[in-house]
């Protein structure tokens, strides 16, 4: 690559943008290797497991947030924007949007993770992993993938839609379903088990009406928050084989607040 050139053809571009004056090449080059530098130490440093990188991505005019679960001992659950929830196991990467547009919500994933994904009949939700693209509207079911010769998906209940992206090839799967890449998509009859990805939960500044949310997926009553300010509040934490009463409690600990378990829910509030 003529590096010169290249420098010569950017700096060329910047100046009829308006974005540099004329004789920034030289201010503009020490600059650059500043933020090489800078890139180096955040590479470099430990976040302890979870690290969100948020990039732009100028073509689209819209930023992508890479969420990494470094922890394999804890599933680490986020809920995007559109209201989905996804689980990602030890090891496991997901890119979205920060906000979804258009007619389609896409993410990718690397590693394995469930999803449980809000109904929108009117904008697909789509999973890009390497070796293929899942197509859903409103379901949950998980996938394994590492590589583009790898690839494993079950339904824990709905419809997907699975296909091939070297050849095209598509398959439908169903609730108690699994398909399986093995050259090509192999559907099986059996189902797998999405409990493993909450027994051990890990919630990174997450907000708590999200983290509620989550919580009432596996409570036998409802729980709601009854006060609209508190539903805002950020809040990192585990959870590891607890009981829905134990991580409620463990909840109003943390944010200093109280809980009643009534006939019909359990509210939560100062």
């Amino acid at each position: 690559m003529d590096v010169n050139r290249a420098w010569d053809k950017l700096h060329t571009r910047l100046v009829d943008e308006q974005l540099i004056g004329q004789n920034a090449k030289t201010v503009v080059m020490p600059f650059i290797t500043k933020i090489r530098c800078v890139a180096a130490i955040v590479v470099l440093c430990d976040f302890s497991g979870i690290i969100g990188l948020y990039l732009n991505v100028k073509n689209e005019s819209k930023s992508l947030v890479s969420i990494h679960n470094g922890d394999i001992f804890n599933t680490l659950v986020k809920t995007l924007e559109d209201g989905s929830v996804v689980y990602l196991a030890g090891g496991a990467t997901l890119t979205c949007p920060e906000r979804f547009t258009g007619n389609k919500r896409q993410v990718s994933l690397q590693g394995d993770a469930l999803f449980d994904i809000h109904n929108d009949k009117d904008c697909p939700f789509l999973v890009e992993t390497e070796p293929v693209v899942v197509e859903v509207l409103g379901t949950k079911f998980n996938i394994r993938t590492t590589d583009k010769n790898s690839f494993e998906l079950s339904v824990q209940h709905g419809l997907v839609k699975v296909t091939m992206k070297t050849t095209g090839v598509h398959t439908f799967v169903k609730t108690g379903e699994t398909v399986r890449l093995n050259d090509h998509l192999q559907l099986l009859k059996e189902s797998q088990q999405f409990a493993r990805y909450t027994e051990k939960m890990q919630f990174k500044d997450e907000r708590l009406e999200n983290i509620v949310h989550v919580i009432n997926k596996m409570s036998e009553k409802p729980i709601s928050i009854n006060d609209n300010t508190l539903k805002n509040r950020e809040i990192t934490i585990s959870f590891s084989n607890n009981t829905v009463e134990e991580m409620i409690g463990l909840l109003c600990t943390v944010l200093d607040l109280n809980y009643t378990d009534e006939r019909d829910e359990i509210v939560i509030g100062r």
